[in-house]
């Protein structure tokens, strides 16, 4: 039966739908985030990592929270390049040792990441992000094949990894073309496909899911031939150029059909 589920960067965005979703499947969901959520918790800090999981005993721990930093990684500043690096990996390793902690003291449980198709191609403009995200898929799978060397059967991890997604993440930053390969697909996933698989997942452990499937199927095979994936970059850049402006265009509009009807200017 359902148990507890922890859902970290609970207070927005895809953090929200799957704390709404989970507790449709019948589980006693705990959001948490820096800001924003009734329990908070800094992923960065593993003392309290370890002190809410000894706590709350989760039989399900999602590794929802992060942060993008997009822009040229050469040249960006060290406080984005660090922020994106403690949250995204070094957030998802303290939770997750915690999380599997506290698993196998109390009879088991699963843990999701919530990861990115980023995690397998590069991605111009993203590429701390997508470093991070390579390193959280790395990261699941060395433990998982840890966790069965040592015979541990009661405890299952998971990587689901979305495709681009039309969250704050994105929406904040719409104005910054470094974001183009995130909007390089015909049209982004929603939370709602991304929370249902993650669901899916929870019922019928796999240790690697991706939004949608066919996305996933690609991006491995560009994987399998990184020079190839380095030369078709530009394509794809140039395509999720197009279809960011096209989305830039239509939030203008639905920002300014918003205006018209409630009498505010659009932000």
């Amino acid at each position: 039966m359902p148990g507890t589920a922890v859902v970290t960067g609970a207070a927005g965005g895809l953090g929200r739908v799957l704390v709404e979703r989970l507790g449709r499947a019948g589980y006693d969901v705990v959001g948490v985030d820096v800001v924003g959520t009734d329990r908070l918790l800094d992923v960065t800090d593993a003392a309290a990592c370890r002190a809410l999981a000894d706590e709350l005993r989760p039989s399900v721990w999602i590794n929802n929270a992060g942060v993008l930093g997009a822009g040229d990684a050469a040249t960006q500043p060290d406080d984005v390049v660090d922020r994106v690096i403690d949250v995204n990996l070094r957030g998802v390793v303290h939770a997750t040792r915690a999380a599997v902690a506290a698993m196998r003291a109390n009879g088991g449980g699963h843990v999701v990441q919530i990861a990115s198709l980023a995690s397998w191609v590069p991605v111009p403009g993203e590429t701390v992000y997508a470093a991070t995200k390579a390193g959280v898929l790395s990261f699941t799978l060395g433990l998982a094949a840890e966790l069965r060397a040592q015979g541990v059967r009661d405890v299952e991890l998971s990587a689901v990894c979305p495709d681009g997604m039309l969250t704050p993440m994105l929406t904040d930053v719409l104005d910054q073309d470094a974001l183009a390969l995130s909007f390089s697909a015909p049209r982004l996933v929603t939370p709602a496909q991304v929370a249902e698989r993650v669901v899916e997942v929870l019922e019928r452990p796999r240790l690697v899911a991706c939004v949608p499937r066919w996305r996933g199927a690609q991006v491995r095979l560009l994987a399998a031939a990184p020079d190839a994936a380095l030369r078709a970059a530009p394509l794809f850049w140039q395509q999720g150029l197009r279809n960011l402006q096209r989305v830039r265009a239509q939030t203008s509009l639905a920002e300014r059909g918003a205006s018209i009807t409630t009498g505010r200017p659009s932000a």
